[in-house]
C-alpha cells in the first residue's frame, strides 16, 4: 500500500502594503453583488423602483464609504488596542446596529418612497456587506498577536507557558 498524499495549499501573505487595499476591494465587490442580488430581490417582489436606495448608482457608493471606513476602523483596532479581537466583537455588532437607524427613519418618515419591504431590504444589504467586509477583513488584516506585531513591526507579547510537573 502507498502512503496517502497529502496536499497542503502553499499561504502566501500579501506584503503589509497591499493587505488593506485588498481587503477593502474584495469586500466591496462581494459587498456590492450580494447588494445587487438584494436590490433585485426587492423589486422583484414588488418594492418600487423609484425607491433610490436601491438604485445600484446609490448603493454601490455608499457600499464604497461603508467598507473604506470599516477596514480603516478595523486596521486602527486591530494595530492600536490591547485586545482587538475582543474590541472587534463588539464593535462589528454596535456598528451595524447603528446602521439600522437611517433604514428605520426612511421607513418612519415614508421618505424617498419607501416601503416597509424597501427598509427590509436595506437592512439586508447592510448584514451582506457586513459579512463581506468582517470576511475579507480576518482574510487579509487577521486579529492575532502575530499579525498585530506584523502589522505594527514588532514583536507579539510573550505568553507565559503553562507550568508543567
Amino acid at each position: 500500500m502507498s502512503a496517502p498524499i497529502t496536499v497542503t495549499p502553499a499561504v502566501r501573505r500579501l506584503p503589509r502594503a497591499a493587505a488593506l487595499p485588498a481587503a477593502i476591494i474584495s469586500a466591496v465587490v462581494v459587498g456590492d453583488l450580494a447588494s445587487y442580488v438584494i436590490s433585485a430581490i426587492a423589486h422583484a417582489a414588488g418594492v418600487a423602483h423609484s425607491f433610490s436606495p436601491l438604485q445600484p448608482a446609490t448603493f454601490i457608493a455608499l457600499i464604497v464609504v461603508g467598507v473604506l471606513a470599516g477596514g480603516l476602523g478595523w486596521q486602527l483596532v486591530r494595530t492600536s488596542a490591547a485586545r482587538p479581537g475582543r474590541l472587534l466583537s463588539r464593535l462589528v455588532p454596535a456598528v451595524l446596529l447603528l446602521s439600522f437607524i437611517p433604514d428605520l427613519l426612511i421607513g418612519i418618515t415614508h421618505g424617498l418612497h419607501a416601503t416597509w419591504g424597501g427598509v427590509a431590504a436595506l437592512m439586508c444589504m447592510h448584514v451582506a456587506v457586513a459579512a463581506a467586509a468582517v470576511t475579507s477583513y480576518s482574510l487579509f488584516l487577521p486579529v492575532s498577536s502575530q499579525a498585530v506585531a506584523h502589522a505594527a513591526g514588532t514583536k507579539p507579547p510573550m505568553t507565559r507557558k503553562p507550568a508543567t510537573r
